[in-house]
């Protein structure tokens, strides 16, 4: 039965055809420059060009700076010896037979080889070599959505996540928004993973066709007679079970393409189980990030009163048994979101809808994308700035015109620090946290109200009391506001202001004299 049921699941999952998405393409004509030390270089020559590959053969030594760019088709390389002028060379593919390569990213560009010649033969290196020419496609794995960034605000860098965890460099600044290279881009997906916001989408497969063709495999497998389903995420080109567990194996171009919305829908879809199967394969970076959401998402299902192994990562099936004991739960029928934080809130509220509510937050660890923003009264003028950088558009100016005043939607917050880092007067501050309660996770809230100052001399507000009480007691001291009326022109609108200062003839004459007025 539990065969059966596995068979039919997996078929179910085969037939789901993915929405297609745009082609990239390169082009090349075997223009192969070899780079090595002189030893490797000697034993490279033995390669023949043909009609297929064409060789450049540069050695280098530790006065020799190397510097490579591009990918598959439009490689350029510099080099330059001993601080001459650098010698510029066009390839297709680049052969590296240093030790460690030359360009030192865990996710090498396509095109890219680097072999050492002691584990491989020149005809099997050669081999290589001719799989490389001629015209190539692959897919477009990512949408961008400037609007959702939060990299950079007022020429600040503020997130970085995707770019410090992309393996293939293919992610660069642009100081306020990011610029991705289609061509660099390997489809790791750890960019869609990490991206608090949704800013970078993981297009191919899409997040809405992943999560419909788990959710149809394991209505399949339930209708078949199935129980105790675990989903395992892994990258293999075959897949081989090693667990008396009934696996409903998933292959996925890279792991770091599946995140923890996809893990948490895959739970209330019915399974039982979430295993991320990693290999040696998986870049470092990638792994580290995976752990992070990981940590996150059992601290969320530990908070609901799930047990938090039910989604893992692990390097072998071989020691995969039964939960001792799981929360079972309704399987949802929704079709899948295709915005990441709408996937994991609908998921999260599927399963607070069916347990007790014994608690209505959670504290979560430091990096997650949910959380609370707080205001210290005493510092905050109310100037909004903050208002305008939110890119989550969680703080908002109050709708209350009679007084002005912050507020704040909680499910919208990325904690992403723009706040923090553009409040003037260091005012707010953010904490990491799950509000489980749907309602009160998406109603707006007042974070800090003032009172409308209005001004001295026609009674027209124009400012808060905070922000006049600031400015006063900041520029009291200074000799252009030493008199009585000068500094009362801090309290009057702009109207009133000028008017005052056409009748002030000290002002208009413009003799100040400030060594005076400090002394005096």
């Amino acid at each position: 039965m539990t065969q059966l049921a596995v068979q039919k699941a997996l078929e179910t999952f085969d037939a789901f055809q993915p929405t297609p998405t745009s082609l990239i393409t390169f082009q090349s004509e075997g223009r192969v420059v070899v780079l090595g030390d002189e030893e490797s270089i000697q034993q490279a020559k033995a390669l023949k060009n043909n009609s297929e590959l064409s060789y450049v053969f540069k050695i280098q030594d530790s006065k020799t700076e190397v510097d490579i760019q591009g990918y598959l088709g439009k490689f350029i390389v510099k080099i330059t010896y001993g601080g001459n002028n650098p010698e510029t060379l066009e390839a297709d593919i680049i052969l590296d037979l240093n030790t460690e390569a030359l360009i030192s990213l865990q996710m090498l560009p396509a095109g890219y080889l680097h072999y050492l010649l002691e584990d491989h033969s020149l005809k099997s290196i050669e081999s290589d070599l001719k799989e490389l020419v001629g015209e190539f496609e692959k897919p477009k794995y990512f949408s961008y959505h400037a609007e959702l960034c939060a990299h950079g605000v007022n020429g600040k860098s503020v997130c970085t996540r995707c770019i410090d965890a992309c393996p293939a460099g293919a992610i660069t600044s642009l100081i306020e928004q990011i610029s991705v290279d289609s061509n660099l881009c390997q489809g790791g997906g750890i960019c869609a993973t990490t991206c608090p916001s949704g800013a970078i989408e993981y297009v191919y497969p899409s997040l809405t066709d992943n999560g419909n063709r788990i959710r149809k495999m394991l209505q399949t497998f339930r209708e078949q007679g199935g129980l105790n389903a675990c989903v395992v995420f892994h990258t293999e080109e075959s897949f081989t079970e090693t667990s008396e567990l009934p696996l409903l194996p998933v292959r996925i171009e890279e792991l770091g393409s599946a995140g923890m919305d996809l893990w948490l829908s895959t739970l209330v879809y019915g399974a039982d189980q979430v295993v991320l199967l990693k290999n040696d394969e998986v870049p470092e970076v990638v792994v580290g990030e995976i752990v992070i959401q990981v940590d996150i998402l059992q601290s969320i299902l530990s908070g609901l009163g799930l047990n938090p192994d039910r989604i893992s990562m692990c390097d072998s099936l071989d020691d995969l048994s039964p939960l001792i004991s799981t929360n079972n739960l309704q399987p949802a029928e929704y079709s899948m979101p295709r915005q990441k934080r709408d996937a994991i809130f609908q998921a999260i509220d599927h399963i607070y809808q069916q347990q007790e509510k014994t608690r209505e937050l959670i504290s979560l660890p430091a990096g997650a994308a949910f959380g609370d923003a707080i205001i210290d009264a005493e510092r905050c003028t109310l100037c909004l700035s903050c208002v305008s950088a939110c890119p989550g558009k969680a703080l908002q100016d109050g709708s209350n015109r009679e007084l002005p005043e912050l507020s704040f939607i909680e499910s919208r917050c990325i904690q992403c620090g723009t706040c923090t880092q553009t409040c003037p007067e260091q005012a707010i501050s953010i904490s990491p946290r799950l509000v489980l309660n749907r309602e009160k996770r998406n109603q707006s809230r007042v974070l800090h109200q003032d009172t409308p100052f209005g001004c001295i001399s026609c009674g027209k507000p124009f400012a808060t009391h905070s922000v006049i009480n600031k400015m006063t007691d900041a520029l009291k001291q200074h000799y252009m506001f030493k008199t009585p009326r000068s500094l009362d022109r801090l309290k009057m609108c702009e109207d009133c202001r000028v008017a005052d200062i056409v009748q002030d003839p000290e002002a208009m004459s413009g003799n100040y004299d400030q060594q005076k007025t400090i002394s005096s």
